[in-house]
């Protein structure tokens, strides 16, 4: 049973929450699916948790092993090779065989 009204604060943080965890970022979301490809578009999903890692390392005060720093600059290489892959590796063209004409000979 709920026994007092939360208070300003925390009906201006569910506001807050509502307006920018949802409304604009599905809408960015949707604005990158449509005007950039799918690996850069959906690139945050990897890069979020090494954000949040950093974000607690430097407002937090979490310290990090050095095996910890290696994982996410691994990380953050992977994410670098799937957005730019298709321009640091591109595709080999294909070569269809040809078929002699069976009336030409």
């Amino acid at each position: 049973k709920l026994t007092a009204l939360p208070s300003l604060s925390g009906f201006l943080a569910v506001g807050y929450l509502a307006l920018f965890g949802s409304i604009i970022a599905i809408n960015a979301y949707m604005y990158l699916i449509r005007n950039v490809s799918p690996a850069l578009a959906t690139s945050y999903a990897y890069v979020n948790p090494v954000v949040a890692v950093l974000l607690g390392t430097g407002l937090g005060g979490e310290t990090l092993s050095k095996i910890e720093w290696l994982a996410l600059g691994v990380i953050v290489f992977a994410v670098v090779l799937v957005t730019l892959g298709k321009y640091l590796f591109p595709a080999k063209p294909v070569v269809a065989p040809v078929i002699p004409d069976a009336s030409s000979e």
